[in-house]
């Protein structure tokens, strides 16, 4: 089955809604068991929350799931966190245990680093530290972010998309025929709709990481015990990249470290990895 088949079957078994919590505009999708823990799904690169949906009726079961995309009113991590802080509250959510993909497990990161004794635990997959040397580590290598930036507010976007296309698709390795037709739909379906305005946000949150404080174990001390990372053995970084996930395990207290999976995973983290290599993709 196709990605847009699946997204016509779950958008009727899950439709979205909306909520205004200070003025931002949450989407989103509460569904599981109400009486069990809530996992909340961390979006990456793409803030789309759909790219989740072939874990929520698994997780379901034995949890509560909550998907949500990053309202577009909420222009720096630190005002996200704080927003996230409040939709919680509105929709009443204690604790809830992050799975953060790519660009997402630094959200999870920053969302800890701020209200540690609200989070009941913490998931990572294939992303990267916080730590000072990571995110110096980020300045030097977006030191151009606000060129992208300016590039990615005033190009033609429409024309862009299929170039985002082909970027996202040059992530395919030993992929089947039919994985390769599943993620070629999946980003002609996302794209389709996709809008300039919330490329240029997600955009901003990632460069906006760099400003960040740097996180210690003792942002993570309150979870001790509660941490997965989940590093791929082939993960989508580039090679020079790696090390920042080897840096959460030295700012996290005994985590629990795991290698997976299928291409499914991958698929996920592939629309993650679009942001900042598109626009210099874009001007070769």
């Amino acid at each position: 089955m196709l990605f847009s088949e699946k997204l016509k079957i779950f958008a009727a078994e899950h439709p979205c809604e909306n909520i205004t919590v200070n003025g931002a505009r949450f989407r989103y999708v509460l569904c599981g068991n109400k009486t069990a823990k809530t996992v909340v799904l961390l979006n990456g690169g793409m803030n789309t929350l759909e790219m989740w949906m072939d874990y929520v009726d698994g997780l379901s079961k034995d949890y509560r799931v909550l998907l949500f995309d990053y309202p577009l009113e909420l222009a720096t991590n630190r005002e996200l966190v704080v927003g996230m802080n409040a939709f919680f509250k509105e929709i009443g959510i204690e604790k809830p245990i992050f799975i953060g993909a790519s660009d997402g497990g630094m959200v999870a990161q920053i969302y800890v680093q701020n209200y540690p004794r609200d989070v009941g635990g913490m998931i990572l997959i294939s992303t990267g530290g916080m730590d000072e040397n990571t995110l110096k580590s980020l300045k030097r290598k977006y030191r151009l972010a606000p060129v992208m930036l300016w590039y990615m507010k005033h190009c033609n976007y429409e024309k862009l998309k299929p170039r985002l296309i082909k970027l996202g698709m040059g992530h395919i390795r030993n992929e089947s025929p039919e994985e390769i037709a599943y993620a070629r739909d999946m980003f002609e379906t996302i794209f389709k709709d996709y809008k300039q305005q919330k490329d240029v946000h997600i955009s901003g949150l990632l460069a906006d990481l760099m400003n960040q404080t740097p996180v210690t174990a003792a942002d993570f001390a309150a979870l001790k015990g509660k941490i997965l990372l989940i590093l791929p053995d082939r993960d989508l970084m580039r090679p020079e990249n790696r090390s920042m996930n080897c840096s959460i395990s030295l700012s996290s207290p005994n985590p629990m470290t795991m290698r997976p999976p299928p291409f499914f995973e991958r698929l996920m983290l592939m629309s993650c990895e679009k942001n900042f290599s598109s626009c210099s993709t874009s001007r070769e």
